[in-house]
């Protein structure tokens, strides 16, 4: 008989043979793993939900674990829903890579490519899948320092990708970045505040108005 359970924050396995019980730690791999696992889980959760209306509970059952594992792996639910940002603004970013042009070609039509997928009909109807600054904004900003802080960091990390994938000088990557990543959040969130057939036409609205903004901003350079 094997039987799984959390002790603390240490996972052990319990084997009982020929009435003797021999005691082990789980591999180190088990552990990230089922970290891993919270993590994803949370993420999803959150972003569809709202950080105050997502249990440690429902966290772990769409895990597949039970409640009792959670602070073998976190000190609180705080720290998961650090962990959950960091992860679902990675899972965000890779959304927003495009493929670096040719050599001597210009770079403008990344930003906007970028842009115009993070602005997809798929994006606005998934938010448990999207990005946390236009998901978990309006709660984060007035939840504790900690988080803050860790929300701060995600966005520099976004504007930063953005101006990467702008084009012209610094100042102008700057402005394109800002003014993109302006839209695309502010974009998405008025978006899903609205009903069909409203939500997709201002969807679209924003894409027409990246595609003059960026395309202008790439002629001026």
């Amino acid at each position: 008989m094997i039987l799984e359970y959390d002790c603390h924050h240490t996972e052990w396995i319990e084997h009982l043979f020929l009435g003797v019980i021999a005691i082990m730690p789980w591999p180190k791999e088990h552990k990230r793993n089922t970290r891993d696992r919270i993590v994803e889980a949370a993420a999803a959760a959150f972003r569809k939900n709202g950080p105050d209306k997502v249990g440690v509970s429902e966290i772990m059952q769409g895990a597949g674990l039970t409640h009792g594992g959670f602070y073998a792996h976190f000190a609180s639910k705080e720290d998961l829903l650090v962990e959950a940002l960091r992860y679902a603004s990675e899972e965000a970013n890779e959304m927003l890579e495009t493929e670096a042009p040719p050599k001597g070609e210009s770079s403008a039509p990344r930003l906007l490519d970028a842009a115009l997928t993070y602005l997809s009909p798929f994006h606005l109807e998934h938010a448990e899948r999207g990005c946390p600054i236009a998901t978990l904004g309006p709660e984060l900003i007035r939840s504790s320092q900690k988080v803050r802080r860790s929300f701060a960091t995600e966005i520099t990390r976004r504007l930063q990708k953005l101006y990467e994938l702008a084009s012209g000088g610094v100042e102008k990557r700057r402005q394109q970045g800002a003014g993109a990543l302006a839209c695309m959040v502010g974009g998405l969130i008025v978006a899903r505040g609205l009903k069909n057939p409203e939500r997709r036409e201002f969807l679209e609205a924003c894409q027409a108005f990246l595609r003059e903004a960026l395309s202008s901003g790439s002629a001026e350079r």
